[in-house]
């Protein structure tokens, strides 16, 4: 009897150990499976996402978002049997996928991007192809005419039929040409006209470029000035940041205070007429800050590229603006909150005047971006000892 109990516990025991070895052999398998990664391709204005496991089997059901401006979801889909995603973009700008590969937030992958503009494809433009073609057309016909005794009744010369044939061979041939040398890139549809749209944006809030000398300007008493919201930064050192500008030039806060306080502001990005307007605005009135000592400086996550663009379309400003990559410097200063949990993505707009010993003494920010350059001209006077007596209203 007791060899029996004996045998059965043996049996259970090794039946456990199995299973215990078994367990310790396949659990990290499986959770090893479950890390993914991702890959991004952009040719033209086609967008290709391919998402593998860590042994490089493809990842079949994985949900994707394409989020454009960090901000607005355009797409949203799964991964298919190869663990790819295909996907056509309408308008040009900064974009980017978010590859949901768990519940966590920090195990999200994220794949920013920027599409360009038509203008900035590579290749020739179907326009210029065409006036070369054009052109090529012009001069073979001018050669067929001159080298050509042309008589429509004598016999062993070309008529004018003859002519304009031979003439289209050439012509279709370097038409044929022109199709293929056209980039696909350049079918990308482009986006509005933002610098349009900013100027309209500032005509609605009644924004015009600030007359007259400064010295008027501040002791008008006339002036509507805004207060200082509340922000946990302020009255604080300002966090020191080292960025570049669109040309890829350093630009360190911190270097500044020695000339004057500094402007600092936080926008969404060259995408958004709101934004582009407040900066217009700035660059409007920016004589008038320098007046004051004061330097102007904008930032936000756009590339350089796209920044560089969008200068070569719309034209640079008259204060650097500086790129800020996964807007890392906008969260220290609180106007970026990175997404948790359920809760996406958060940006928002923020200016921030900063003395000449760094401390931050006014801000206002918001999802709107602020067009009261007034406000600011006044708080960097009372800064550097420069603003008139004002009568309270």
């Amino acid at each position: 009897m007791i060899g029996r109990h004996a045998a059965i516990r043996y049996s259970a025991l090794i039946v456990l150990q199995t299973i215990f070895l078994a367990v310790c052999f396949l659990l990290p398998a499986v959770c090893h499976a479950e890390e993914l990664f991702a890959t991004l391709k952009l040719t033209g204005n086609e967008v290709e996402v391919q998402v593998r496991h860590s042994d490089g089997r493809p990842a079949a059901g994985v949900p994707l978002r394409l989020l454009y401006a960090r901000q607005l979801t355009t797409a949203a889909a799964n991964t298919d049997a190869q663990g790819r995603w295909v996907h056509l973009l309408q308008r040009s700008g900064p974009y980017e996928v978010v590859v949901e590969t768990r519940t966590e937030t920090e195990d999200t992958i994220r794949l920013p991007f920027t599409l360009l503009d038509s203008f900035e494809a590579e290749g020739v433009s179907w326009r210029t192809m065409g006036l070369v073609g054009t052109g090529f057309f012009a001069l073979y016909l001018l050669i067929v005419i001159c080298t050509a005794r042309v008589n429509p009744r004598g016999a062993g010369r070309l008529s004018w039929p003859k002519v304009l044939f031979l003439s289209a061979i050439p012509s279709a041939g370097i038409a044929g040409a022109s199709w293929i040398a056209w980039p696909v890139s350049s079918m990308v549809p482009t986006g509005p006209h933002v610098a349009n749209s900013a100027r309209e944006f500032l005509i609605s809030r009644e924004v015009k470029p600030l007359s007259g000398p400064l010295e008027l300007l501040l002791a008008d008493d006339g002036k509507e000035l805004v207060k200082t919201d509340t922000h946990p930064l302020l009255g604080k050192s300002a966090p020191d940041f080292e960025l570049t500008d669109h040309l890829k030039k350093t630009w360190r806060l911190r270097d500044r205070f020695d000339k004057g306080p500094v402007v600092l502001v936080f926008y969404y990005g060259y995408h958004c007429n709101h934004c582009v307007g407040q900066l217009f605005a700035l660059h409007d009135d920016v004589a008038k800050f320098r007046e004051l000592g004061a330097t102007v400086v904008a930032v936000s996550a756009d590339s350089h590229e796209w920044t560089q663009q969008r200068f070569k379309q719309y034209g640079e400003f008259a204060f650097p603006v500086l790129v800020d990559p996964g807007n890392k410097i906008a969260q220290a200063y609180g106007m970026f909150r990175p997404a948790a949990g359920k809760l996406p993505d958060d940006l928002q707009h923020g200016t921030f005047v900063i003395d000449r010993a760094g401390v931050i003494q006014w801000t206002q920010y918001g999802y709107e971006p602020f067009t009261g350059n007034s406000t600011l001209l006044h708080e960097l006077a009372r800064l550097e000892g420069r603003l008139p007596t004002r009568k309270d209203k």
